[in-house]
C-alpha cells in the first residue's frame, strides 16, 4: 500500500465522519467500526490499522484514533495482542463496563448542559478538561485560553 492510498476500513471511517456532528470524531470511529461489525463488513479476527497508520489515513491525531480504539476495546468490539496488533474480536463488555459508560454519558451530559448555561460551548468545556490534564505555569493563575 503506498503512502497515498488508504486502507479499505479508512475508506469506509472517512465516508462515516462529519465534522458538523454534535459527536467527537473519536466517538463517530466508534460507531462506524460497531457498525461495520453489525453489518457483517468487518468480522472477528479482521486486523486493524496500527494507530499511528489510521491517525495518517484519517489525518486525524494519534489520540483520536487511541481513544477510539480504547473506547471499542472497553465495548468488547477490538482486542489488542501486544506484538501482533489490534483484531476485531466481539466480547460482551460487563454488566459494570456497561454501567460505566451509561455514568459517564450522563456525566458529560450534565457538564455540558451546565456549561451553556454559564454561556460556554462544549469546545470550552473540552479546552477546561485538557487543562486540568496539562500541567499550568503557576506564575499564571489564569487557563490558557482565558
Amino acid at each position: 500500500m503506498s503512502t497515498f492510498e488508504r486502507s479499505d476500513i479508512a475508506k469506509r471511517i472517512v465516508a462515516h465522519l462529519d465534522s458538523g456532528r454534535n459527536q467527537s470524531l473519536s466517538r463517530q470511529i466508534v460507531d462506524c467500526v460497531w457498525l461495520e461489525v453489525l453489518e457483517g463488513t468487518l468480522y472477528t479476527g479482521d486486523r486493524m490499522p496500527t494507530v499511528r497508520q489510521l491517525s495518517i489515513e484519517l489525518g486525524l491525531t494519534p489520540r483520536a484514533i487511541e481513544r477510539a480504539y480504547r473506547q471499542l476495546e472497553q465495548l468488547g468490539v477490538l482486542a489488542t495482542r501486544p506484538g501482533e496488533g489490534t483484531f476485531v474480536s466481539i466480547t460482551a463488555p460487563t454488566g459494570e463496563i456497561r454501567e460505566r459508560w451509561v455514568r459517564l454519558e450522563e456525566l458529560c451530559r450534565d457538564a455540558a448542559s451546565q456549561a451553556a448555561t454559564l454561556g460556554f460551548s462544549i469546545d470550552d468545556l473540552i479546552d477546561a478538561l485538557v487543562d486540568l490534564r496539562t500541567p499550568h505555569d503557576e506564575s499564571n493563575d489564569l487557563p490558557r485560553h482565558a
